[in-house]
């Protein structure tokens, strides 16, 4: 759950930024510059672009893996800074988001998120950044919040069930412990089986059907 992101999810969303932006830059952007740079030079241009991004990301990442926030802060600021129109600045915010939180630094980190849900082109990215904002408004007790941020959700079955199981966390917290496992079962069953988030879902899932169970005989 606190992994920045998945390399398959890397590459998924860039690829989908690609596909979405690609054609829009070519008979845009292009045709608007050409004169000035000239096809060509044009293309070159974006060609060391994308590769300079790429290889600030990498070297975010490698910082990020070394546990050097001081350093993982800085690329990811010149990722947003530099090259806010490639989707390796809405990365940069996310890793800024998850340092910014292992600070205690709660807004800034939704300040991050938020910039990523408002700015990226990637629809992955930005659920990413929905899940992730939704748990930190849980976590600070605004659940109507967190509630509205998850009914944002565009991505359909790619974080369908994270985001049933965000759901039953907001559940949770508000005490549903019926409505809650619920949303957990459902959440499992929406889940690859060789997912790496199967296994905590499984135990709020016991627990909460646990506890459901326990608070239902107090009552009778």
């Amino acid at each position: 759950m606190d992994t920045l992101i998945t390399e398959e999810q890397q590459l998924a969303a860039i690829k989908q930024w690609w596909k979405e932006n690609g054609s829009s830059i070519v008979t845009g952007v292009v045709l608007g510059l050409a004169v000035l740079f000239g096809g060509k030079a044009w293309f070159a241009y974006q060609e060391r672009n994308a590769q300079n991004a790429s290889n600030v990301y990498a070297a975010m990442m490698r910082a990020l893996q070394a546990g050097d926030a001081l350093n993982t802060g800085e690329k990811a600021g010149l990722l947003l800074a530099d090259y806010g129109s490639t989707p390796y600045a809405a990365l940069g915010a996310l890793a800024l988001a998850r340092i910014r939180l292992e600070d205690g630094e709660t807004g800034a980190a939704r300040g991050q998120l938020q910039w990523v849900i408002d700015n990226s082109d990637s629809g992955i990215f930005r659920d990413i950044a929905r899940l992730r904002l939704a748990r930190v408004l849980i976590a600070d007790g605004e659940l109507d919040a967190a509630v509205t941020v998850v009914d944002q959700a565009e991505s359909g079955d790619a974080f369908g069930a994270l985001f049933t199981e965000v759901r039953g966390d907001i559940q949770r917290a508000r005490g549903d412990l019926a409505a809650a496992s619920d949303a957990y079962r459902q959440a499992l069953a929406a889940m690859s089986p060789g997912s790496q988030e199967r296994e905590l879902l499984q135990l709020k899932y016991a627990d909460a059907l646990a506890a459901a169970s326990s608070a239902a005989e107090a009552a009778e």
